[in-house]
């Protein structure tokens, strides 16, 4: 019994390095292979009170007339670790324009999550959802994850996992398209 069980762990481990490789191959992954990029039903951002790490609060109401891209991260990730700063240079970029970036730190303390944000990716506005309600209602389930919405608050594009500089760029020009 234990060599079938090797075996299955084998063939399992195999087929899931070969994902791996293919979503890190192509940065424009299937939207329909399970990876990396997940289709998403049109519908709106639902209201929430993100209290933002200056002391502010952010509703998504105040973002509509640009293109949002939402972050959810979390100071122990190292996906996260990697992306942060991109995600801070490309809104540092956009800034002026019709794009936002907002991050959302997510099963994290809030000091880790301040100082992680300081660290990597001051420049734009981010917060902490202690309680994970704003992360529920969106449907978060892993990190890092990446919600592209439209100007009129239509969640658009939906990405599981570490993004890279292509990504971000085709989703945002697909929406302001």
């Amino acid at each position: 019994m234990a060599p079938l069980l090797l075996l299955v762990a084998f063939v399992l481990f195999s087929l899931g390095s070969v994902l791996v490789r293919r979503v890190q191959s192509d940065p424009l992954a299937d939207a329909n292979s399970g990876t990396g990029l997940g289709g998403v039903d049109a519908r709106s951002v639902p209201e929430f009170d993100l209290p933002l790490f200056d002391g502010s609060a952010l509703k998504p109401s105040e973002l509509r007339g640009k293109v949002t891209v939402i972050n959810f991260w979390s100071s122990w990730c190292v996906p996260c670790q990697r992306e942060m700063p991109l995600l801070s240079r490309l809104a540092k970029e956009y800034e002026g324009q019709d794009v936002t970036f907002v991050g959302v730190a997510l099963w994290d303390s809030r000091g880790d999550a301040e100082a992680f944000f300081n660290r990597y990716g001051a420049g734009y506005r981010a917060g902490i959802d202690e309680r994970g309600a704003i992360a529920i209602d969106l449907g978060v389930g892993g990190l890092p994850e990446t919600f592209f919405v439209a100007p009129d608050g239509t969640i658009r594009r939906k990405w599981l996992g570490e993004l890279n500089e292509v990504q971000v760029r085709r989703f945002i020009d697909e929406i302001r398209a």
